[in-house]
């Protein structure tokens, strides 16, 4: 027992809330996805991304650590230049209100899919359709003033165990459910050769599975621009210093390489597994559909505890992420105004703002009219747009003695960071007509 505490305390830490916060209902909608769709043919896409998500968030945090007790917007206003904080600041806090939308669309969704309650189909009525986003408003607010006091009634330290806690039930539940997809090894193996896969039609509609899109959404999940703006004051927050570099160094591996890595792996090999036989795989969008990803993972007399239990923890993986979001918005706009940026029991103003951020969201989540988990699916695209200007801004900050002192970056993380810049940047070129026609 005291083994397994130990092994859980050296897990937590900023790293393990930002590897939580990935988790979410963005990354498991984005690879459920493109394993029902691809099958096992964008296996590659998560290796590949990796390394650069483990060096892009060190590096990030960082800066936070040597720079302890200034927020990043300080940093950047401070070195580079006051315009390039406020960009980041107009940027960010609308995609990530955005994206917060997105996470209570796929919590109420899943809530209500539990009590037999799912999204009405194209051809419904308009009475169905009212009836349904009428108990779509309750539950999102219900949910909003839940979250809200699983948030407020606890400190830092308890929030940071509690993610992490998550973390790796969630690791655990996925690699049951990939278990039985094992014995497809030889096109599992062949899935991490890179291919891009052919583009595959919606029988009956008007709509096409863009692999391109899925790719986006992969590397959008991961390496996204809140959790690289986040995580410097998550560290600020957790007491990380200069000290602890190391250390952090070998939590990010952990966190963000092994535990991440090998739970996006499990997630899209049983999404293959699962999803891609059955004749409406190119059909699946919905929550509903998706949980039908955990019914070989039991006997058949039990299969139909597959959908529920599935739809439990996509509640619980956006949750996660929504705290994330929330706290990337407060952050950023309360260090932009020279504002107490601290998440602790006595700043009111956080406080208060957090629970104005959660409304809003809650609000307006159920009058975007898209399926849930195309909704987080989009925004993950939407976040590759926005990472290059972070990563370069990033890059600049951790060159430069003014900042990092003797922890400027070495070659090896420079080249690592390059290479994620221009993959960033290719993947921005390639898809931003394609997501401005979306919006």
């Amino acid at each position: 027992m005291k083994q397994i505490v130990k092994l859980f305390n050296g897990l937590v830490g900023p790293t393990a809330v930002i590897a939580a916060g990935t988790m979410g209902a963005g990354a498991v909608a984005s690879l459920i996805l493109a394993g029902a769709w691809f099958r096992y043919d964008l296996l590659w896409v998560v290796l590949f991304m990796l390394p650069l998500f483990v060096v892009a968030v060190d590096s990030s945090s960082r800066i936070g650590s040597v720079n302890s007790g200034e927020g990043m917007m300080s940093i950047v206003r401070r070195h580079i230049h006051p315009s390039v904080a406020w960009l980041f600041l107009l940027i960010n806090v609308p995609i990530h209100i955005l994206v917060a939308m997105g996470q209570f669309s796929v919590m109420t969704s899943a809530f209500l899919s539990l009590f037999g309650m799912h999204p009405p189909t194209f051809d419904a009525t308009q009475g169905q359709l009212d009836s349904y986003l009428m108990f779509e408003m309750i539950t999102s607010l219900a949910l909003g003033a839940l979250v809200l006091w699983l948030v407020l009634s606890h400190g830092y330290n308890r929030m940071q165990k509690a993610m992490t806690l998550m973390m790796v039930v969630m690791f655990l539940c996925f690699l049951l459910i990939a278990i039985r997809s094992f014995g497809d090894y030889s096109a599992i193996l062949a899935g991490f050769v890179p291919s891009i896969p052919p583009d595959l039609p919606v029988p009956g509609r008007n709509t096409v599975r863009l692999s391109t899109s899925s790719i986006i959404a992969i590397v959008g999940a991961a390496i996204a621009p809140g959790a690289l703006l986040a995580i410097p004051y998550l560290s600020s927050d957790a007491g990380s210093n200069a000290m602890s570099l190391k250390q952090d160094l070998r939590k990010s591996i952990l966190n963000l390489g092994v535990i991440f890595g090998a739970y996006a792996m499990f997630i899209l090999i049983a999404s293959g597994y699962a999803l891609f036989p059955l004749a409406n795989h190119a059909e699946i969008e919905s929550v509903h559909a998706a949980g039908q990803v955990l019914s070989l993972a039991f006997p058949p007399a039990f299969s139909s505890l597959g959908p529920p239990i599935f739809t439990f923890g996509l509640f619980i993986a956006a949750m996660t992420t929504l705290v994330i979001c929330v706290q990337v918005v407060i952050y950023l706009s309360l260090d932009m105004v020279n504002k107490n940026w601290t998440y602790s029991a006595d700043n009111r103003l956080y406080r208060r703002l957090l629970i104005v951020v959660m409304m809003v969201s809650a609000v307006l989540a159920p009058v975007w009219g898209f399926p849930a988990m195309l909704k987080v699916v989009l925004l993950m695209g939407v976040n590759v747009l926005v990472i290059p200007m972070v990563i370069i801004a990033m890059m600049y900050l951790l060159n430069r003695k003014a900042v990092m002192g003797v922890h400027t970056a070495s070659w090896g993380r420079n080249a690592l960071l390059g290479l994620c810049l221009l993959v960033s940047l290719v993947l921005a070129i390639e898809k931003f007509p394609v997501y401005l026609a979306m919006f």
